[in-house]
This record gives structure tokens, C-alpha cells and sequence, in this order.
């Protein structure tokens, strides 16, 4: 009798270290990383899963007032463009741009759409500026990876590098500053009383010109190199950064 209890004590606990086996290597299978995500409280198409990382460079202080105008400013148009829409823009947007600002928008068209959504992160850094009594104009670098679903695929490249320019003026209410946070758009309005008075998402010219030329040859690090590929899966996108507050002081 007691040798049938030990046999069977024997047989419950090897069951018991099968079971802890298989749930170890179940747990391994499912930590693999998961493409970034939208919070429930972020405002972006849902056909745009990318994110934005601002690079700092001496040509303006990212977590400054200029700083927080720019990314807000920057960040609005791109999203805007993706859903076809000055609405996509945060808060403040439209009357932080010029009249035209729809008709820019329509000017260029998005690769992704519902039938073809994207991911990816796209950075930004300072190239150079140019300052004026009431006007100041920075031009930046664009950079970027993105992955495009085509037929149940995923066609994902690197972006050509590219400036971008932005003229802007300052009004009565500065924009915040030190804005960071783990949210991927700002709870609130963070443009003040600045406003754009002129926007161009790609100043790429027949010619190519000495900011092109500087944007090409200047890639930061932390901008990733990759072969274009084809796959199930897109390159997931990266946390954003600096991020923003989920609430704005303004």
C-alpha cells in the first residue's frame, strides 16, 4: 500500500513540473516585442502608427517655448495630412497656422490610408536658422523608417532624408515649456499665441540644394539603417520623444 501512495505521489508531482515546463516556454513565446501602439487618449488616424522623436541640435532648445511650438506645429501637420484633415492636428492647430492651411494639406498626398495603414517613427533635428525682427525660420532635417501594408504585407523602407522649413512669429502667450511625457500628443492647447506664417513639409527643389545636401550627409545615430524588406510583420514603431504631458497649462 505505502509503495502505490509513493507511486502515486511520484506521478502527481511529475505532472505538476510538466505543466510548470510548458507554462515557462508559453510565457517565453509570448514576451516577444509588440509593435508601439495609440494610448486610448491619444488623437492620431487610425491608420498612422507613427511616432516622433526630436533629436536636440544647438539650433533650438526642444524642451524651450521655440521648442514645443515647432514639435506641436511639426507633429499637427504630419497627422493632419495622414487623416486628410486640419482636425487631426492638436489642439490650437488652425489658428497656429496659415489661412491656407487646408489647401497645404491636400498639396501632398499620404502614402498610408485605411486600405493601406502605416507604421513607423519619423525624427527630427534643427539644421539651421535664420532669425528677424518679428520672424524667425528653422529649417530642420527629416529622417524616418516606415512600414506601408500592401495586399497582407508589409513593404517597409527607410525615408530619404529631407528638409523641412517652418517660419513662425511670436505672439502675446508663449507656448509651454518642458512639455515631455509618456503621452504621444498633448492633452491641451501648447501653441500660445505664435503662429506659422509659413510651412513647407518637404523643400525638396528641381536642384538639389545645400540643406538637402546637408540633411543627406549629417544622419544622426540614433536613426536606423535597414535594407528595405517585405515581411508579415511592419518595423514597429518607437516610444516617442520627448513625448508630451496628458494636460497642458495653457
Amino acid at each position: 500500500m505505502g509503495q502505490r501512495r509513493r507511486h502515486g505521489l511520484a506521478a502527481i508531482a511529475a505532472a505538476a513540473l510538466s505543466a510548470l515546463a510548458l507554462s515557462a516556454c508559453q510565457t517565453t513565446t509570448d514576451t516577444s516585442p509588440a509593435p508601439s501602439s495609440p494610448a486610448p487618449t491619444d488623437h492620431v488616424p487610425a491608420a498612422f502608427d507613427v511616432t516622433f522623436r526630436w533629436i536636440p541640435s544647438p539650433v533650438f532648445d526642444v524642451s524651450g517655448n521655440e521648442g514645443t511650438f515647432i514639435r506641436a506645429f511639426v507633429e499637427s501637420f504630419e497627422l493632419a495630412n495622414a487623416g486628410r484633415s486640419v482636425d487631426w492636428g492638436y489642439r490650437g492647430f488652425v489658428d497656429a497656422s496659415p489661412s491656407n492651411i487646408g489647401q497645404m494639406i491636400e498639396a501632398y498626398a499620404p502614402e498610408e490610408s485605411a486600405a493601406h495603414p502605416g507604421v513607423g517613427t519619423a525624427f527630427f533635428t534643427g539644421l539651421r536658422r535664420v532669425d528677424n525682427a518679428d520672424l524667425t525660420r528653422v529649417v530642420l532635417c527629416r529622417f524616418g523608417y516606415r512600414s506601408i501594408k500592401v495586399d497582407g504585407r508589409w513593404q517597409s523602407r527607410v525615408d530619404a532624408p529631407r528638409p523641412v522649413e517652418i517660419d513662425f512669429r511670436r505672439g502675446g502667450i508663449v507656448p509651454p515649456t518642458n512639455t515631455q511625457g509618456t503621452a504621444r500628443t498633448p492633452g491641451g492647447d501648447v501653441f500660445g499665441d505664435w503662429f506659422a506664417t509659413r510651412y513647407d513639409f518637404a523643400a525638396v527643389y528641381p536642384q538639389t540644394t545645400a540643406d538637402e545636401r546637408a540633411c543627406a550627409s549629417a544622419i544622426p545615430a540614433e536613426v536606423p539603417r535597414r535594407a528595405p524588406s517585405a515581411g508579415l510583420q511592419p518595423w514597429p514603431a518607437m516610444e516617442p520623444i520627448p513625448g508630451w504631458r496628458s494636460a497642458s497649462p495653457l
